[in-house]
């Protein structure tokens, strides 16, 4: 062979293995980025969610100091704090509800705030949430007008943060692997015309409430936005009723956040969003899977990750033993 061909073959081989190497390149995407200040900002963090109205937020629950609840029943202590604070705008939320349901997902978000007990290297409160875009790409929302205001919503809310917590630090949390395909899981229960449907609401929650305490679940906050918004006099007319349940599993959230991964409780309390379209008798409800969690915090540790999917494919399940129909199953990619 002619060393011009030698050479020719040397070069086409190289750039094969080059672009080989770049298609195979995973795309480094942010799933958050914690915000922290030196020592433990107990105090600051209370009087920071007692000034959240001033930014037209609330809180659906604050769910603080979990590591005693850890402790007393678990003898375990991981971290010197854990606390769990669903945030919401009722008046921006509204537009996004009406125009997605699927909002409902992060309809309180979670405000998590935690220190480790390595005080040596790590003497720091971290706090944050999901980034604006990781929350939008579960729900699967394409729709660049809503992807802004819900953005936007979010930027209202950091820059309270930011004036009140006066972060010193940043920590990022990112992902090569893709996030599911789909998001959500999401299932439906049709059901006969009810002469009273807020009584059957009421009835609803109750049986609900009371199935996933038998499952060892336990529901860390509420929200009725159909209430609300009509409380409010503003128009939410698309839906006969609407309303979230934050939905928490301890043994589950100990074996995570009280072993290691503090920062997964990001995606904790579940929000389990409910509604029913105008006219119809269908009971919609869907919420984040735990696949979710394992693509965007990289998970590695199978006997965990197969722990968490039983736990998941539990919620599942439980709302299959109400009558509910399984329409769409997050899945891994």
């Amino acid at each position: 062979m002619k060393l011009k061909n030698i050479l020719l073959a040397c070069v086409m081989t190289a750039g094969i293995a080059q672009a080989d190497v770049q298609s195979n390149m995973a795309k480094v995407q942010l799933t958050a980025e914690l915000q922290g200040a030196s020592g433990n900002k107990e105090a600051e963090i209370k009087s920071f969610v007692g000034k959240i109205g001033t930014a037209g937020f609330s809180t659906v629950a604050a769910n603080t100091h979990i590591e005693k609840f850890y402790y007393e029943k678990y003898k375990e202590k991981g971290v010197e704090m854990i606390s769990f604070f669903g945030m919401v705008n009722i008046d921006k939320l509204r537009s996004l509800l009406l125009a997605n349901p699927d909002f409902g997902a992060y309809a309180p978000f979670n405000f998590l705030v935690y220190k480790t007990l390595d005080a040596k290297t790590d003497d720091n409160t971290w706090f944050g949430h999901l980034a604006p875009d990781t929350m939008l790409d579960i729900i699967g929302e394409k729709n660049a007008d809503t992807r802004k205001e819900f953005t936007d919503m979010l930027a209202g809310f950091d820059g309270l943060v930011n004036k009140e917590m006066k972060p010193t630090m940043t920590k990022k949390f990112e992902h090569t692997k893709e996030l599911p395909e789909k998001g959500l899981t999401k299932l439906v229960k049709k059901f006969e015309t009810p002469d009273d449907l807020e009584e059957f609401v009421e009835d609803f929650v109750a049986d609900h409430d009371g199935r996933f305490s038998q499952h060892n679940f336990i529901i860390a906050g509420f929200i009725d936005f159909k209430f609300e918004y009509d409380d409010r006099d503003m128009a939410f007319d698309k839906y006969d009723a609407y309303w979230v349940s934050l939905l928490c599993h301890f043994e589950f959230s100990n074996s995570i956040f009280n072993r290691g991964i503090p920062e997964a409780g990001m995606f904790a309390p579940c929000s389990v969003y409910f509604y029913i379209p105008k006219g119809t008798n269908e009971l919609h409800v869907g919420y984040a899977s735990v696949d979710n969690w394992i693509n965007a915090l990289n998970f590695k540790d199978q006997k965990r990750i197969d722990y968490m999917r039983s736990i998941d494919a539990e919620v599942v399940q439980t709302f299959e033993e109400m009558g509910f129909k399984l329409l769409q199953k997050s899945a891994a990619n």
